[in-house]
């Protein structure tokens, strides 16, 4: 594949500036995966498509991510976008709020504003120190009764084997050495909810398995570490760049009890439960190993009909010495019921013992924003053609732990300055329900 020029459009566009007679509601079509190899399924049955900085058979090309999906719930090739999206597709009643027009979320049966849990975050894990670009692709049809804007339904996760402390994502053209910022008023940016955005709107967060209320609404405990929720601060940079400013969550937040943000390799193990039996639900969060002390600490508990109790947060629980332990435990809270070691094949409707995994949702968070994509007419100021497809790059990074992020507007300052000089059952790794 070969990648056109990316300055002159740009070019074009900074000096000409934006002319609201030639801009009108773009639609994305779709990913564009021309710097995307795909391979799976692996021992779990899932799937990936690995993303490079340029075409995968181009000597040198190098990866520092993928988008990851299991069957039936993910499909080929992870990522979708929906335009003019059903607005209750579940027929759910009541209808659900906040619903919206158009999204680029996870391939597969789901749609933008299918019910909760239905898999709708696509799944992007980072793998290396670079940059991700993920390229969309655009056409010129205008979307008629639609508000043009796209949610992003993203999770973010860390396979790097190293903490990271934090994250960027930003807008523009081209991909790897060859990616250019997209600038202000150039008709492409992110959408700006002002001071206090509501979590579907501008958010980052860890689950609420893991750190968040009691949700009445869908029957579900408080989170196991903390009845707050946690994840990071967001600053919306310029209408192109987004990136974080710390992590947030009280005493028994993320930071307080974890520091940075682990990979996969570095989370800790738990102890889970089926509650119900069914497959496609996750087993519940019950004990943490905490390797300070050397025990297995349990934050819940069980009634005696095997309904769950939330009985202490952070690493207040009580404590044991072993699996064994808390796995008897549990079995004497329950006394109601007989709990064994669930089977290969789950019985729906029959609690049992789900055993050890890694605590999964540590190393991997929800991020929630928005994209308003402007086209200008396709003419001489038409978006930036990669692989002859008028196109745009949704670039996502991340910050090494040791090292001090580059502030944001003056990333952007020096490129817009050069621009214009010419220029991823037991022991399977578990998630929490979120």
């Amino acid at each position: 594949m070969k990648l056109k020029s990316y300055l002159r459009p740009a070019l074009a566009i900074a000096i000409m500036g934006f002319s609201g007679s030639h801009a009108f509601a773009g639609a994305i079509t779709g990913w564009n995966q021309g710097n995307v190899s795909y391979s799976g399924p692996d021992s779990d049955g899932n799937y990936y498509s690995t993303i490079y900085d340029k075409a995968p058979v181009d000597s040198g090309a190098s990866t520092n991510g993928y988008i990851k999906y299991t069957p039936p719930e993910g499909a080929f090739p992870g990522l979708k976008v929906v335009n003019n999206a059903d607005q209750n597709p579940d027929n759910l009643d009541p209808a659900p709020g906040n619903p919206v027009d158009n999204c680029i979320m996870a391939a597969g049966p789901a749609s933008c504003n299918s019910e909760f849990q239905s898999g709708k975050r696509f799944k992007l894990d980072r793998t290396g120190f670079n940059p991700i670009d993920l390229v969309l692709n655009m056409s010129g049809e205008s979307l008629t009764d639609n508000d043009g804007l796209y949610r992003v339904f993203q999770k973010y996760g860390n396979n790097t084997d190293s903490a990271l402390s934090g994250f960027s994502i930003s807008l523009g053209f081209g991909i790897g050495n060859d990616f250019i910022s997209s600038g202000d008023g150039d008709g492409l940016s992110f959408v700006d909810f002002g001071a206090d955005p509501k979590e579907s709107q501008f958010s980052s967060l860890f689950a609420q398995g893991l750190f968040g209320p009691v949700d009445t609404e869908r029957d579900r405990p408080q989170g196991y570490f903390s009845a707050e929720r946690s994840g990071f601060n967001l600053d919306l940079v310029t209408e192109d760049l987004f990136e974080t400013n710390g992590l947030f969550g009280g005493q028994n937040g993320y930071e307080a009890l974890f520091g940075d943000w682990m990979s996969y390799s570095m989370a800790p193990d738990g102890y889970f439960y089926d509650n119900d039996g069914d497959p496609l639900t996750d087993a519940i969060l019950m004990a943490h190993y905490d390797d300070a002390t050397d025990k297995w600490i349990m934050n819940r508990e069980l009634d005696a009909d095997g309904e769950i109790l939330t009985s202490a947060e952070g690493n207040d629980g009580d404590q044991y010495n072993d699996v064994a332990a808390v796995e008897s435990a549990l079995q004497e809270q329950a006394s109601n019921l007989t709990l064994a070691a669930c089977p290969e094949i789950p019985v729906e409707g029959v609690a049992c013992l789900a055993g050890v995994g890694e605590i999964e949702d540590l190393a991997k968070f929800n991020v929630s924003y928005f994209i308003d994509p402007l086209l200008f007419s396709l003419n001489d100021l038409a978006y930036t053609a990669y692989d002859d497809q008028a196109s745009f790059t949704l670039r996502i990074e991340a910050w090494e732990a040791s090292t001090v992020p580059a502030p944001g507007v003056l990333v952007l300052f020096a490129t817009g300055l050069g621009l214009l000089l010419g220029v991823h059952r037991i022991r399977r790794r578990k998630d929490v329900t979120i």
